[in-house]
């Protein structure tokens, strides 16, 4: 969710401890992004205030941030009148989505005065203001003036004044009558989260919706379908949430969804998705904003290189996959070539009954056991001997067109089983590294050109994921270089190698112990392989599986491509939870 008043009251109230920190660096990444470095008895810390309209937020942050060769004005400015300062309150304004940091810190004459840093978080509104010890102006980071808004302004001189509130009920100073009020004055058509965010100030659509589940068992009613005593205890559910707030009585956590992304993060446990999503508790406010903020940015680095690797493997497939039904079609057309050669020896038996010009001649077809008549085409513009000699020549050429078909056919199934395996390891990359291992396979390859005009370098795997299961150790590879890794390094020749039957995946291989594979460790690893699999989403999967000595890699395959002989098969389901288990530390 955008940071409510609810998380950032937690936050501010959390945020006390820098109270007395001195400011010992100032950094703007971005132009609506300030870094402040802070150093107190308890060690450094990193306060990051964002007026990005897509993700404002304040709070403390492990991450780092690549800085502009040339500081903005902004942080120049921030640097001239905080240097050496230090943070003398933390505070929100009313019950609102806006922060007061006070500053004390010397002038170039040497009197010690206050500022203020407000970072108001209002969506595309957003903004960071630095303000005079008499609340005036300094600058800000974004400015507002007439051409702007028309209500409030923002600029160097002017007086600062709070947002327009929009008359909504302050829940810091409200009861459940004043609750139910905003409830029944709403519109009966009109959701009942909807109804509750427009009426009352400073709470997120997420926890308005958690209040009517906590009274309603549904959160997505509306105001029409609440009977009145549902609307009482709504109402109700309200007042207790807002009386936790008032006592800091706080159970901050953050909503995963079932692929590990982060959906949301709340200032309290939050029940109305049952078991749709993971609710992984929190120690503070702070810590759920920082990790949902991280594993949002961490998630869309990688869909934003994935992306990239992903277009440039759907341009080589495409193309792979017209020259094979070019191929196809080449080939399907050769297999006729037989009529040539007959037309050929047919025409130089009855050359004598040709003249230059003809259109056609019909002659006893002597290849029929009938010995029926045949009409032979011919080029008028050549001689009889010409013709026939044409006929060979499309023999011929049909000939070694059949030859060059079937092997490029070959070759390029294999490179098209090979691209759908590198698209499924891009789906199944989970970390930076492992998207960096593919880029490294694709240069390598010769399908992305190496930055710089390097040479390409040969890629390094990473470790497989692994599984112990019933005394046995399973590995799982998540690309074709820790697939290869895993099968011609790793495994030993006892050890059980699978695979899915006839569609992309990764290899797994299950460690021997001495003795026979028990029918419960095969069916857990084949379940691994079939979720890994381009098959995931099928209800049943079959899976091959042999001895690693039974497994080989042609000369000169791309990664992850081998052959493999005297195999069993398994039918099984893709392993959704073993899946989760194997994954949860990659």
């Amino acid at each position: 969710m955008p940071l409510d008043a609810i998380a950032l009251s937690a936050q501010t109230a959390e945020l006390q401890e820098l109270a007395g920190f001195k400011i010992d660096k100032i950094q703007q990444p971005e132009k609506d992004m300030v870094v402040l470095v802070l150093r107190g008895p308890s060690g450094a810390r990193r306060l990051l205030l964002s007026a990005n309209s897509a993700n404002p937020r304040i709070g403390l942050t492990e991450s780092r941030f690549e800085n502009p060769a040339a500081p903005p004005m902004f942080c120049m400015l921030l640097r001239k009148h905080l240097g050496g300062g230090r943070v003398t309150a933390i505070r929100q304004l009313g019950f609102e989505r806006i922060i007061d940091i006070e500053f004390e810190s010397y002038t170039e004459l040497g009197d010690l005065t206050p500022k203020h840093l407000i970072c108001e978080i209002m969506g595309r509104n957003s903004n960071l203001i630095f303000l005079d010890g008499d609340m005036k102006i300094i600058d800000s980071a974004k400015r507002v003036d007439l051409t702007v808004s028309s209500v409030r302004n923002v600029l160097p001189g002017l007086k600062y004044i709070l947002p327009p509130g929009g008359g909504r009920l302050d829940p810091t100073k409200a009861s459940a009558s004043d609750f139910l009020k905003v409830l029944d004055g709403a519109g009966e058509g009109a959701s009942a989260d909807k109804a509750i965010t427009s009426g009352v100030g400073g709470i997120s659509p997420l926890l308005a919706r958690e209040c009517v589940f906590a009274a309603c068992g549904d959160g997505n009613l509306t105001v029409g379908e609440m009977t009145p005593n549902m609307r009482q205890k709504t109402a109700v559910a309200m007042e207790k949430l807002f009386d936790r707030v008032r006592a800091g009585d706080f159970e901050p956590c953050i909503l995963l969804n079932d692929d590990g992304s982060p959906a949301d993060f709340a200032p309290f446990i939050v029940r109305q998705y049952g078991g749709r999503v993971e609710i992984r508790p929190m120690p503070s406010v702070n810590a759920a904003a920082e990790e949902f903020y991280s594993l949002r940015d961490r998630v869309a680095r990688m869909k934003s290189r994935g992306s990239a690797i992903t277009k440039v493997l759907n341009n080589n497939l495409s193309r792979a996959v017209k020259k094979l039904s070019l191929l196809e079609n080449d080939l399907n057309a050769s297999m006729d070539r037989e009529k040539y050669r007959i037309y050929g020896d047919l025409l130089t038996a009855n050359i004598h009954l040709v003249n230059r010009g003809d259109k056609s001649v019909t002659v006893v077809n002597y290849y029929d056991e009938n010995q029926g008549e045949i009409t032979i085409p011919l080029d008028i513009a050549k001689s009889p001997s010409q013709n026939a000699k044409n006929f060979y020549n499309k023999y011929r050429k049909a000939k070694n067109t059949e030859l060059y078909a079937r092997g490029q056919i070959e070759t390029t199934k294999t490179e098209i089983e090979y691209l759908e395996s590198v698209l499924l390891s891009v789906e199944n990359a989970r970390t930076p590294s492992e998207l960096g291992e593919i880029k490294a396979e694709l240069e390598s390859g010769g399908y992305i050109r190496a930055e710089g005009g390097k040479k390409p370098r040969r890629p390094s795997p990473s470790g497989p994921m692994e599984l112990e299961y019933g005394g046995y150790t399973i590995l799982v590879g998540r690309n074709n270089v820790q697939n290869d890794y895993l099968t011609l390094k790793i495994g030993r020749s006892r050890d059980l190698w699978l695979h899915t039957k006839n569609i992309p995946g990764s290899h797994v291989l299950v460690k021997y112990q001495g003795e026979d594979f028990p029918s419960s460790v095969i069916t857990a690893a084949a379940s691994l392989a079939a979720w890994f699999s381009k098959g995931r989403s099928s209800p049943k999967v079959e899976v091959d599986y042999c001895p690693v000595s039974h497994v080989k890699k042609p000369a000169g395959a791309k990664a992850g491509m081998v052959i493999y002989e005297g195999y069993n098969t398994a039918l099984v389901e893709p392993g959704k939870e073993l899946a989760e288990k194997i994954g949860k530390d990659y």
